[in-house]
């Protein structure tokens, strides 16, 4: 199920005599909507719009030096609604309250109307800011920061949206390629106008096949046909309606995109299920490959501790240094044997987070090869669903990952340090029985070994006659 239906809604034909009012609506709130003055205060703007929106726009095209025909048809400014129904923002967490009013037609006619309850700026949840933040960066990455002219959400009228304005620039513009005489001027032919007058016009150049010729200007020009054009024309409405379903569905926004097209495919809810059957098996079968992996690690770690607490060469050393009290040698071999332990689990930790990141990687290649197998059929309701969702689990997979690999280069680090501080150890107790080493000599560990062996069977034999002595006595 859907938490709503998508609305992005463009309007590209704003003339100069239409900004006017378009910036009266915007900043003074007046204007045929049902606008709630009490809530005005939490409309929030992107890019604020001037008291003066006509004045703003030619301002913009004078800065960016943009090319345009300064016309009274000329399309100056095109604008875009993105909201949703109210069963949206309730799944967001955003309350309504009854207005008093009545709706007068549609599907809810005679039910009273809602409105968003609104009384602080903590009553706007933060999904529904991320909602339009997202829709605006979205739309953003359209037509071009440049470009924007100004960008509001209104929560003062019955349904929360945005507004979004913007130029329709082009960094290229197709011309018609005109006669000329020899001294370079336009040659002009007569041509009667639909309003029956004579009018002079320039004739268009032709090629060999008799096709009118063009040419190719570069620079900035606001130019809405071609803006539309360069989006696909007559199709660029659903373009775009498409990537921005998309875009909206892969930060985790469940909206309903409606029909694609009159050639839709279909699987049957049998064959939709047996997919998700056959997922939920392959799944069960990785885990259970990953948890016997997982239980081999644990008892080989529960091995390697065994042998520590019976460690064969750290427990001599306890009989080797001969003029220091035994509880300070006993302190450094538990320090020792306790940095080892913490070795032996970091490299359980490394490995356990290898499997699971092969795991996830494993899983992340199933759900891409299964989004391309879904891909063309993206109209349907329940494969809508699926891709939502495994987009959403790749992209938390993604990150879990990265974390993992961090931990593992922390690991990796504990063990670097390990390893040096038992170099030190050793160092430290080859200085005490006399074997002395600069600062960037290697450790002989045979020869500290061979060392402690000596000194050791002195330390055993003395605590042992003192131990006989006493009980003869």
């Amino acid at each position: 199920m859907y938490d709503g239906n998508q609305v992005i809604r463009f309007e590209n034909k704003y003339k100069a005599s239409d900004l006017t009012g378009l910036g009266i609506e915007l900043t003074k709130r007046k204007g045929t909507g049902n606008y709630d003055l009490n809530r005005t205060k939490f409309n929030q703007s992107f890019i604020a719009t001037n008291k003066n929106l006509k004045a703003q726009v030619y301002s913009m095209l004078k800065e960016n030096s943009i090319h345009y025909n300064n016309g009274k048809n000329t399309n100056l400014l095109n604008g875009a609604i993105v909201s949703s129904g109210k069963e949206f923002f309730q799944s967001l967490g955003m309350n309504f309250k009854e207005s008093n009013r009545i709706h007068q037609k549609g599907k809810y006619k005679g039910e009273s109307i809602l409105v968003p309850d609104i009384n602080s700026d903590e009553d706007i949840p933060v999904r529904v800011k991320e909602f339009f933040d997202y829709s605006y960066q979205f739309l953003e990455g359209l037509v071009g920061r440049e470009n924007v002219v100004c960008a509001e959400i209104h929560y003062d009228e019955d349904t929360p949206h945005m507004h979004f304005y913007f130029m329709p620039v082009v960094d290229e513009v197709k011309r018609k390629v005109f006669e000329k005489d020899d001294n370079g001027n336009l040659i002009k032919h007569e041509v009667i106008g639909k309003d029956g007058n004579v009018k002079l016009m320039p004739i268009q150049k032709k090629d060999e096949n008799g096709k009118g010729l063009f040419e190719i200007e570069k620079g900035k020009f606001l130019n809405c046909d071609q803006f539309w054009k360069k989006l696909g024309g007559k199709t660029s409405f659903a373009k775009i309606q498409d990537k921005y379903n998309e875009f909206i569905t892969s930060k985790g926004f469940n909206l309903y995109r409606g029909n694609i097209g009159a050639n839709k495919e279909h699987i049957t809810k049998a064959k939709h299920t047996l997919n998700e059957l056959e997922s939920q098996i392959n799944d069960i079968s990785l885990e259970l490959n990953k948890n016997k992996q997982l239980n081999e690690i644990e008892l080989e770690l529960l091995k390697d501790i065994q042998k520590i607490n019976n460690d064969e060469i750290l427990n001599p050393i306890k009989r080797k240094v001969i003029g220091y009290k035994d509880e300070d040698i006993n302190n450094l071999i538990d320090y020792s044997k306790n940095l080892k332990k913490d070795n032996l689990n970091s490299i359980k930790d490394i490995k356990e987070k290898d499997i699971i990141i092969d795991d996830l990687k494993s899983r992340i290649d199933k759900l891409s090869l299964e989004n391309d197998k879904y891909k063309d059929t993206r109209a349907i309701k329940e494969r809508d669903i699926i891709i939502s969702n495994q987009k959403k689990l790749i992209d938390d997979k993604n990150r879990l990952i990265y974390s993992l690999e961090r931990q593992i280069d922390s690991l990796k680090e504990r063990i670097s340090y390990f390893i040096n501080l038992c170099i030190n150890v050793c160092k430290a107790l080859g200085h005490k029985i006399g074997i002395n080493y600069e600062r960037n000599d290697n450790v002989d560990l045979d020869l500290i070994n061979d060392k402690a062996d000596d000194i050791n069977f002195k330390y055993e034999y003395r605590n042992n006659y003192k131990s006989n002595d006493k009980f003869e006595r």
